[in-house]
């Protein structure tokens, strides 16, 4: 297939040659064909390619998680709904209605790092010294397996009841071709999990200085249990499917179950506070288990260079989930709560650092993710932990409200002396001081409890209330998990990793496949694991969490944490669930399947990972119908599997026609 291998004899000798900047153009405007030969016969040679390969996932199609490509991870399920500013195509992959192969992302790229990396495995006797050669091809075995397992999970390959899905390519190629056809589904599935048991068996257990793949010992590229944490979750995706086999679901229960009992081996571990996993500092910490970085500069490692167009990073996933919180105003109105979100006077609220870019690609679709998935907001600390819900004024010019008689002056809000916006200006740091200043004092511009409150309640609020039968599409609690404190300018984007595989998931993976197997107390102590340590509380976290919603003091913490650990345990109802098959079909009961992806829900949400988990679980269609009132009419069986981009078939130009996906 012409399209897929005209750049491949170039990609990773310009990388070794230059510095790559994640632009793809840059990679192709000057071939260097020439040199190619000699790429692999070296150490140096073989670490840039999958140097480049890493390089290459921080781009903004599929294969990258930068950009905002990666809607199509979030968007047409239960958890979410397409924001306010989405544009076109999230609200066609969000509705399910219209998509073709045209209106796609786009997997080319994706396949030039395959042949990049079956170049390092036809090259890799080349490599002289035995320590850097295994090094090197099994993380080279990874990262094909990582990619052909994002792959296959989007596109599928051929089965008895599908005609279509991804090429194999398992051979390095130095010459186009331009004919191509899809693989067999087991044969896909068998690449991929030899390649991650290839991969564990020459990895390291931990993250070290001695390791090429880190910057100096700092970094989350694949260790064993990186690699065996992707092993156990193909197994548990095929077992889905027409290629499973029978040990599929008992090899994942096993393999996450071992990767548990040895964490301590691998470095891992849960930390008691569920907030403290999503903290800048632990992001190459015990909990996460594999990222794409983007605040490290470091050529042998990252082989990454800082953005300077647009943000101190280019991660954007930060920007994507948070409403624009400058609009609301704080004046009350007489029956706010009986209609849709209906605001007026001036904003207590102008663009500042803290608060971020808001982008408002996704929103939180409430019948679900509020409603039923974050609906316990006291015993369970992951809704605080997730969401910002209260905003300090930052405007020290807005007016007085009104309060509903229309009248009566709620009084002047006052602003956040944390920092101060220039005149007529939006906040930004100042030379030498903190980039992102957590606002401690001032008076709450915008609040969003999790109930309906009295119109005394809001003639008693200087600011703005919004309550959750307000929340759409441009109104929402935002996603503040992946904030920046080091960005320096309203506009940057973020320099923190995107964390791929968290330990939590083992734990999620290993529930999963014990109840695929039928052992409902396997599954429910895996699961009450995670629910437990969300229980847990600080004082620390009080402040990061709005005074209407639960919160411990030093005199609390110790009561309310043995009380909410005893209630975050699975009652007996929940653990009866349990006990029910996969329900695929079924819109009016509930089986142990909706209780273990709630919890995936809780644990993870805004990680690009939802559709995925759905369709695994074969509970695309019918989640969708329980609650996406956008998506459920439209969902069909065949959308598990997005149509195969016309780029592909249109680069097949001989030999048979390169076929479509069923359904479209």
């Amino acid at each position: 297939m012409k399209i897929l291998n005209k750049y491949s004899l170039i990609i990773a000798a310009t990388a070794a040659l230059t510095t790559v900047t994640g632009c793809k153009k840059m990679l192709v405007e000057q071939p260097r064909s020439g040199l190619y030969p000699d790429y692999f016969t070296t150490a140096g040679g073989v670490q840039a390619a999958v140097t480049g390969v890493y390089q290459d996932l921080r781009g903004s199609g599929v294969g990258g998680f930068s950009g905002e490509g990666i809607v199509y991870a979030y968007d047409g399920t239960d958890e979410n709904i397409p924001g306010g500013s989405a544009g076109t195509n999230p609200a066609i992959y969000g509705s399910y209605k219209g998509i073709t192969s045209s209106n796609g992302p786009d997997i080319t790229g994706l396949y030039v790092d395959i042949n990049t990396l079956n170049g390092v495995f036809q090259n890799a006797s080349l490599i002289t010294d035995p320590t850097a050669r295994t090094q090197f091809v099994a993380q080279a075995k990874f990262l094909r397996g990582f990619i052909y397992f994002w792959l296959v999970q989007m596109y599928g390959g051929v089965t008895a009841t599908q005609k279509s899905g991804i090429p194999l390519h398992l051979t390095f190629n130095t010459q186009a071709t331009s004919a191509d056809e899809p693989a067999k589904l087991t044969d896909i599935y068998k690449t991929i999990i030899q390649d991650f048991t290839d991969a564990a068996a020459g990895l390291p257990n931990t993250i070290t200085s001695s390791n090429p793949f880190s910057a100096a010992g700092i970094g989350k590229s694949a260790t064993v249990a990186t690699a065996k944490a992707y092993l156990a979750k193909a197994y548990l995706t095929r077992g889905y499917t027409e290629a499973k086999e029978a040990t599929d679901f008992q090899q994942a229960a096993d393999i996450t179950a071992s990767i548990i009992t040895n964490k301590g081996t691998y470095g891992l571990d849960l930390w008691q506070d569920y907030y403290d996993a999503h903290k800048p500092a632990n992001d190459y910490g015990k909990e996460n288990m594999f990222a794409i970085d983007y605040g490290i500069s470091d050529p042998l490692y990252s082989n990454y260079t800082q953005q300077s167009s647009g943000g101190f990073g280019i991660n954007q996933l930060f920007v994507l989930a948070r409403f624009n919180y400058v609009g609301p105003g704080v004046d009350n109105v007489a029956g706010i709560d009986a209609v849709p979100q209906k605001m007026g006077g001036s904003a207590g609220m102008v663009r500042d650092v803290y608060n971020g870019r808001p982008y408002i690609r996704l929103a939180p679709n409430k019948p679900y993710t509020m409603d039923v998935a974050f609906a316990d907001q006291i015993h369970d600390t992951r809704y605080d932990a997730t969401f910002q819900t209260f905003w300090i004024c930052t405007n020290p010019n807005v007016t007085a409200g009104l309060k509903s008689d229309r009248v009566t002056s709620k009084g002047k809000l006052v602003a956040t002396t944390s920092s101060i916006p220039p005149a007529g200006g939006a906040l930004s740091a100042a030379p030498g001081q903190a980039a992102s200043i957590v606002p401690m004092d001032g008076d709450t511009a915008i609040l969003m409890p999790s109930a309906d409150v009295t119109m005394a309640r809001r003639d008693g609020f200087k600011g703005l209330i919004v309550t959750p039968k307000q929340f759409n599409s441009t109104i929402f609690p935002t996603v503040k998990k992946f904030d920046d404190p080091k960005r320096a300018g309203i506009l940057d984007f973020s320099s923190r990793p995107i964390v791929m595989m968290r330990f939590s998931e083992v734990y999620l993976m290993n529930a999963e496949a014990n109840y695929m197997l039928g052992n409902a107390a396997n599954a429910a102590a895996s699961l009450n694991v995670l629910r437990q340590r969300a229980a847990y509380r600080n004082t620390d976290d009080a402040a990061l969490t709005a005074k209407n919603q639960f919160y411990v003091t030093a005199a609390t913490m110790a009561t309310a944490n043995a009380t909410n650990a005893a209630a975050m345990l699975l009652t007996p109802a929940q653990t009866a669930l349990l006990a029910i098959p996969n329900n695929t079909t079924t819109t009016t009961t509930l089986c142990g399947m909706d209780l273990i992806l709630e919890e995936y829900t809780r644990e993870l949400y805004g990680d690009p990972r939802r559709w995925f988990d759905l369709v695994r679980t074969q509970q695309l269609v019918r989640r969708n119908q329980m609650y996406n009132t956008i998506s459920g009419p439209n969902v069909q069986a065949y959308h598990a599997r997005w149509p195969i981009p016309q780029t592909l078939i249109n680069a097949v130009l001989s030999g048979p026609a390169y076929p479509q996906n069923n359904g479209y």
